[in-house]
């Protein structure tokens, strides 16, 4: 599986469900059996695991999730 999304606002992975919801534009994508998301640089982040970013691009590769801006 490889899948590229951008103009992204928010993205955040949980752990226990390997479950991965990114928001893009009025769309919401979730992905389940992802297992880690690397993120290049967070412009700010929530308690609760959700990384917001002003139109960012994210790359899936398998069960790996990058963030880049």
């Amino acid at each position: 599986m490889q899948l590229d999304y951008s103009d992204v606002s928010e993205v955040s992975l949980d752990r226990e469900t390997r479950r991965l919801v990114i928001v893009s534009g009025d769309r919401k994508i979730t992905l389940d059996g992802v297992d880690r998301l690397y993120v290049d640089d967070i412009p700010w982040g929530e308690a609760k695991g959700a990384v917001r970013l002003d139109k960012g691009r994210v790359s899936v590769n398998g069960n790996v999730a990058a963030v880049t801006r």
